[in-house]
């Protein structure tokens, strides 16, 4: 389907946002997106789409009918250096180790091409962790992480959503997924629900990813941190954010990581702020309040903030329960999710 109201350029927008979903997994405005490889036929998407979804085709390849928004590209996006683009719009399709080191120019897509630039990736998320030192890469507001999602619930599982048709006949999932069939066979493929490591299906076995991803739950919120960054305009050593290489308040009695996507503390040099990637809301925080956002994140129980609270300010356990629910009513913040540490062997609360 085309649009009969509406621009080249607000086609090529269209496209540009659905190709951002197809690239990071992540589900905004359409259910699904595919991609048409050049030499693919779309004759088999009719029967499988739907209005919200879109199709991205190649120029000159034989028009698609069916319900779905069909937007057409020149280029590529499967090997290393692949561009692809929308009339003027374009992305590059990289490594992740490699784009340190090449000239950012425009929209770059990057993902892991083997098990080297996996580590590389785990490598860097750890050393955020620990010093609060981010990598240049995922700071640069011009770069998408290929399957993101996928990095924050390995596990979850979900019917294909980013699917691509390639010119041999078979489909896969997202950038460099699992192939899941022929295209003869697409209505049954998509109905199957697979984990979303699946995106990764050709640089380490299943297992041992989901393994490196096990030990490290706090990913997803490693990930925000660098869009909070962004969003901010903070480069490193700017400002130090909770759970990075530094942390408010020490008293060996934390026994949660806070949300995914829970809001971020920060001392800056005008003080203690909050703020929120998703939302983009910011605010100043009194030192006192700073420490009752900490404690409340790190706690996985209310009592166990509350009694936190009470130690570190001095004051009776209902005044500190009174600040410990004002906070979390008022600031957008949660209790913590359990650590894995204070779980027993299978993930269950010891």
């Amino acid at each position: 389907m085309t649009r009969d109201n509406g621009g080249a350029a607000d086609i090529e927008l269209v496209g540009a946002r659905a190709l951002r979903e197809w690239i990071t997994g992540e589900r905004e405005q359409h259910p699904r997106v595919y991609l048409v490889d050049v030499g693919a036929s779309a004759r088999s998407l009719d029967a499988v789409t739907s209005k919200d979804d879109v199709i991205l085709l190649p120029a000159g390849s034989d028009p698609y009918r069916g319900p779905a928004e069909a937007v057409q590209y020149n280029g590529a996006l499967r090997d290393l250096g692949d561009e692809l683009f929308f009339g003027e719009r374009g992305v590059e399709l990289q490594d992740y180790t490699a784009a340190e080191f090449v000239q950012i120019v425009g929209p770059t897509a990057v993902c892991f091409f083997d098990e080297s630039s996996w580590r590389a990736f785990l490598d860097d998320a750890e050393l955020a962790r620990r010093t609060g030192i981010f990598p240049s890469t995922l700071l640069d507001p011009r770069i998408l992480l290929a399957d993101r999602r996928a990095l924050a619930d390995p596990r979850g599982l979900e019917a294909p959503s980013a699917i691509r048709l390639s010119s041999d006949g078979r489909v896969s999932i997202g950038v460099r997924g699992a192939d899941i069939g022929h295209v003869d066979d697409l209505q049954t493929a998509l109905t199957f629900p697979l984990p979303h490591v699946a995106a990764w299906d050709d640089i380490a076995p299943r297992d041992a990813l989901l393994a490196d991803l096990a030990n490290r739950e706090w990913i997803g919120r490693y990930l925000n941190a660098t869009d909070l960054m962004k969003m901010l305009r903070l480069a490193n050593g700017a400002a130090r954010i909770e759970g990075f290489g530094w942390s408010l308040l020490d008293d060996d009695l934390a026994d949660a990581e806070p949300l995914v996507r829970d809001p971020f503390l920060l001392e800056t040099a005008d003080g203690f702020l909050l703020a929120d990637p998703t939302t983009l809301r910011r605010q100043l925080l009194s030192p006192a309040t700073a420490m009752v956002v900490t404690v409340a994140q790190t706690s996985s129980t209310p009592d166990l903030a509350t009694e936190r609270v009470a130690r570190q300010l001095g004051i009776s356990a209902s005044e500190a329960g009174t600040l410990c629910r004002a906070a979390l009513a008022a600031l957008g913040i949660h209790s913590g999710r359990r650590a894995a540490a204070a779980q027993g062997p299978t993930g269950v609360d010891a």
